[in-house]
């Protein structure tokens, strides 16, 4: 007759044959197979029959065992400085127990807070000393941060001391240590903008008529610094200077030229700048209808700013936007001026020279007007991630 299976519910393994009635190798429950081996009581004597199932029994077993030894996460002092926080990052496998010892040396530590990366809070005491063999359950393989917050005026130094349980074999070896990834995170912040409501352009004319004393005459200076102002945004500016009737008498013959021409464009519908003066169309076009003229009677001019002005009037080094000697001179400028310029005339001739300046300068005045908007910012930042299992 075959014998009835074992009651896996309650069995006990020793060695076969019996030596001196039979001796006890193991005591453990393997709740998972219903079978318990133990000391004492009713002797389950295994038979060739049963060795099929206990060898498997007796794997499982040391599996188990091999996942229900802690192993080592952290163990050192955490310094907290006043009124600020520290946290560690670690990562821990779906499964895992985790158990932890803290201690706070001295007075108790505000908040000690254990969450799962960003901010799912697992576990959290506040004013604490002392927290001895805590375990939480890990429902999600993750990184997770062990947060220690101190309020106070002083600082602190805590023990800590974290273990892990394996949830099984598999994972005994997962990596706690947690990498850096950086990542683009793109934030909009409110803004108020300004924006343009209207543009009128328009242009602005400035003269000067000055005389310059010779380097005989007893009275009055051999320089002179007639300003010029061009307030709005000058997009194109120009100039004529001429020295005595000579440079006059070639400024009105040039704006004659200009004149004729443009009663030609007009009778041929050519004519795309109404409006403008001589020198604005020179500022915009560069074309020029001035006869350059050249002979004793000089003078030495340079355009200069309100600094170098001063350094000019006291005989000092100075820059300028430009400099010459002449009789008459005239340029379309392409450097972009704002707020307050001059002309520093100076006259290294025997006798005095009137001095005629002409400026136009195209500008665009601008009404400007509020409204909310976004800005938009692309941030890089660091964010913890788990690693792979150290091998």
């Amino acid at each position: 007759m075959r014998p009835h299976p074992p009651n896996l519910n309650s069995a006990s393994l020793i060695y076969w044959p019996p030596e001196g009635g039979g001796k006890t190798i193991q005591t453990s429950t393997i709740k998972n197979w219903g079978v318990q081996l133990r000391t004492g009581g009713n002797v389950f004597t295994q038979t060739r029959s049963m060795k099929r199932l206990i060898v498997p029994v007796l794997i499982l077993l040391g599996s188990a065992l091999s996942a229900q030894t802690p192993v080592e996460v952290y163990k050192g002092i955490v310094k907290i400085d006043a009124v600020s926080e520290e946290v560690l990052y670690f990562g821990f496998a779906k499964g895992d127990q985790v158990i932890f010892d803290f201690e706070s040396i001295g007075r108790e530590l505000k908040e000690f807070e254990i969450l799962q990366w960003p901010q799912d809070s697992k576990f959290r005491e506040d004013d604490k000393t002392k927290i001895l063999g805590k375990k939480i359950s890990i429902s999600a393989t993750a990184v997770y941060q062990f947060r220690l917050a101190n309020r106070s005026a002083t600082a602190r130094e805590c023990k800590l001391h974290i273990r892990r349980i394996p949830g099984s074999a598999s994972t005994k070896k997962f990596n706690t240590t947690v990498a850096w990834k950086t990542e683009n995170d793109t934030v909009y912040a409110a803004v108020t903008e300004k924006y343009i409501t209207r543009r009128d352009t328009s242009v602005i004319n400035r003269q000067a008529a000055v005389t310059v004393q010779g380097m005989q005459n007893r009275y009055g200076s051999t320089s002179q610094c007639p300003e010029f102002d061009l307030p709005g945004k000058v997009i194109a500016w120009s100039y004529y200077i001429g020295v005595n009737k000579q440079g006059q008498q070639v400024y009105q013959e040039a704006e004659q030229k200009f004149v004729d021409a443009n009663k030609n464009a007009n009778a041929a519908n050519k004519n795309t700048m109404p409006g403008y003066g001589m020198l604005a169309a020179l500022a915009l076009t560069g074309k020029s209808y001035f006869t350059p003229l050249q002979n004793e009677n000089a003078i030495t001019y340079s355009i200069v700013d309100g600094t170098n002005a001063t350094l000019a009037k006291q005989q000092q080094p100075f820059k300028f936007i430009r400099s010459k000697k002449v009789t008459n001179d005239f340029s379309a400028m392409k450097e972009s001026i704002d707020g307050k310029y001059y002309f520093y005339l100076y006259n290294e001739t025997d006798g005095s020279l009137d001095v005629m300046i002409k400026i136009a300068a195209v500008v665009v005045y601008e009404k400007w007007a509020e409204r909310p908007g976004k800005k938009m910012e692309i941030l890089k930042r660091k964010i913890p991630i788990t690693t792979p299992p150290s091998r």
